[in-house]
């Protein structure tokens, strides 16, 4: 009987053990994404109010990738953010093989209402994790850039266009999935 025991009692360490690691990559994820996610969003409110959608639309196009390098340097070793998405605007927010069949699989768990996980983590090797933030199109003011071609605002578009010419962040709708937020970890 104790022989039996004993491997159950292993099995269910190395359970927990992987839930835990879990946690922590979440929680790390998590601090990395708000980090991020708050410095482009305090940047694009301010210049949203100071100009409206065409400057905001203006820092995207000159600053967003800066501000998306400094915060970047700013995290402990081995851990980086980006966002990305199958219908991108800047071709360096195109997704990886392996992001890319994560963000399809986000938009059929949308397409037939299942809920989306907050976070997904993804162990790409040992000890090198992705976790997926999904972002939606919460805010309607997103729209005047990324919506179609009734709510996008046309002076704003028009410099996107001028930078993007294959521009395929367009065509959204309020509550539409845009993308990922997406964490390595290399512990």
């Amino acid at each position: 009987m104790k022989k039996i025991v004993l491997p159950i009692m292993l099995i269910s360490s190395v359970s927990l053990l992987s839930a835990e690691t879990n946690k922590e990559i979440k929680q790390e994820a998590k601090s990395a994404i708000m980090k991020m996610g708050g410095a482009l969003k305090s940047h694009m409110k301010q210049n949203m109010k100071a100009g409206g959608p065409v400057q905001a639309a203006g820092l995207c196009l000159e600053k967003a990738s800066g501000i998306a390098k400094k915060v970047n340097a700013e995290y402990p070793k081995g851990v980086s953010v980006k966002r990305v998405s199958t219908k991108y605007r800047n071709p360096a927010n195109k997704p990886t093989a392996d992001e890319a069949k994560v963000l399809e699989q986000i938009q059929s768990d949308v397409d037939t209402n299942k809920t989306v996980p907050k976070m997904i983590v993804k162990e790409v090797s040992k000890n090198s994790y992705k976790v997926y933030k999904p972002i939606f199109m919460s805010k309607g003011i997103c729209l005047s850039c990324h919506g179609d071609a009734q709510t996008r605002n046309p002076e704003a578009y028009k410099l996107i266009k001028a930078k993007y010419p294959n521009d395929k962040a367009i065509g959204y709708k309020k509550g539409d999935f845009r993308g990922a937020f997406v964490v390595t970890i290399v512990k």
